[in-house]
């Protein structure tokens, strides 16, 4: 029993900056990601076994179901326009309208481009590591990743999709 502790306590030493980061990136509150990082490891404790250790991408794979199980135990009630005013109180120093606009267009995706796009460019995940945490094959991944940054770069270029607040933004430029 000693040495599974002592082989889950190096697990969660080297992955838990990572999956809170995800987590993080995903909720609103701070704490509640504290929360969600831990139910995740939580379930990581339960299923681990020294002999068959698994990695991050697992471990994000679980912390992206248990992040969608929270959403949807809450109100979807989240729009572009929440994010435009968390950016607005960080100050001109941290947002830009281009920060803006993209926060908008992001929440305009899909979900399942949306959460791609974050894994691959805010997590920093590779194609393999990708496609083990939203359960496909990488040249899936490939496919699906082109499709998002399609669908992104056409919100972004076509201003008519975004709220009339943020069109207003871009004629203060």
């Amino acid at each position: 029993m000693d040495d599974r502790r002592a082989a889950f306590e190096t697990l969660f030493a080297e992955h838990h900056p990572a999956v809170l980061r995800y987590i993080e990136r995903r909720v609103d509150q701070r704490e509640q990601a504290r929360e969600l990082a831990m139910d995740c490891f939580e379930v990581a404790w339960k299923r681990f076994d020294p002999k068959h250790p698994f990695g991050l991408p697992w471990l994000l794979r679980t912390a992206h179901n248990i992040v969608g199980d929270s959403y949807r135990r809450r109100d979807r009630e989240r729009v572009g326009l929440a994010h435009l005013a968390d950016i607005e109180r960080l100050g001109p120093e941290t947002g830009s309208h281009d920060h803006v606009e993209l926060a908008i267009a992001m929440d305009q995706l899909r979900e399942p481009d949306r959460e791609l796009l974050m894994l691959v460019y805010w997590d920093g995940l590779s194609a393999a590591e990708t496609a083990q945490v939203i359960g496909c094959r990488v040249p899936t991944v490939w496919k699906r990743l082109s499709r998002a940054r399609d669908a992104l770069r056409a919100l972004l270029d076509d201003d008519a999709t975004l709220p009339q607040e943020v069109n207003e933004l871009a004629l203060d430029r």
